[in-house]
């Protein structure tokens, strides 16, 4: 290859390269644009449930679904009491377990992360989750 055809193509590959970075950020630009667009559109978001962080050691579980529970995100937090019914599910390490399975983990086992799950509008516990054995 001549060396003047090498040239002219070192010099129309940095300026292509360039183009194409202006049409990109010039894309960005307008889908960002389009996209605060349509958040902006949406209706406010309502809360619908709330958690409590615990652990294992820090819940008192009820001995039946029509009961209330007792967890505490620290060992000197006052408890959140929270009730329990037939829907409430219980969550070990990613299989479905009783109530009664749940309580005896937690009463043998310290330590371990827990999150409780409730609706905000009644209080009552949708689920309570141990992430792992």
């Amino acid at each position: 290859m001549p060396s003047g055809e090498m040239s002219m193509n070192a010099i129309r590959l940095p300026a292509l390269a360039t183009a194409l970075l202006v049409l990109s950020a010039a894309a960005m630009q307008a889908a960002t644009a389009q996209t605060a667009a349509q958040i902006a559109a949406l209706p406010p978001g309502t809360v619908l449930e709330g958690s409590v962080e615990s652990s294992t050691d820090l819940i008192v579980l009820p001995t039946t679904l029509s009961g209330s529970l007792q967890a505490r995100a620290c060992s000197g937090c006052a408890a959140k009491v929270l009730a329990v019914d037939s829907a409430t599910r219980f969550n070990l390490a990613g299989q479905q377990v009783s109530l009664q399975q749940m309580a005896q983990y937690c009463s043998t086992t310290a330590g371990k992360p827990l999150t409780v799950h409730y609706r905000i509008s009644d209080s009552v516990v949708s689920l309570v989750s141990v992430l792992e054995r």
